[in-house]
Parts: structure tokens; sequence; C-alpha cells
């Protein structure tokens, strides 16, 4: 990607990516709300704010950075499973 290119991009995509991040924050956040241990709930809770937090670091200037993290929060999101795996 050239500098041009990374600077003049569709400003949507990082709304796009922002939202993928809102889906899998919020699957962690139903998994911690039907926990059945504190440790789960805790785990869950652990894992949407790691996503919130890694969202905040992706430089909103960046396509090449906006692109990569929408890349892998569908992947996850793909492969997520419908309910939380239990801890054993």
């Amino acid at each position: 990607m050239t500098h041009d290119e990374d600077r003049y991009f569709d400003p949507m995509i990082h709304d796009v990516m922002r939202e993928l991040s809102n889906q899998l924050a919020g699957r962690y956040i139903a998994w911690e709300d039907q926990a059945g241990t504190d440790r789960e709930a805790k785990h869950w809770r652990a894992e949407w704010l790691r996503v919130r937090s890694e969202i905040r670091q992706v430089n909103p200037r960046s396509q090449a950075a906006i692109e990569a993290k929408t890349d892998e929060l569908r992947r996850i999101l793909r492969e997520l499973p419908e309910y939380a795996p239990r801890f054993e």
C-alpha cells in the first residue's frame, strides 16, 4: 500500500471494524452473564475488555491496520461457537 492509499480511503471501513468488535465483545459479555462460575465470568470479562483495548489501539488513519483487524475479527466471529465453552 502506498502512502497515498493510506491517506485516502473510505472512513466507513473503520465503522465496520468497530461494529465487528461490538459483536465480539457482546458475545463475550453474554457469556460472562451466563457463566456458571466466577472463574468463567472473570475470563469472559477479561476477553471483552481485551477486545475493546485492542480496537482502541488500531490507528484510525491506517487503512492497512483497519483492514487487518477487520479480517481478524471476521475470522474470530466465524469460528466462535454459539455457546460459551465450559471450563473444566
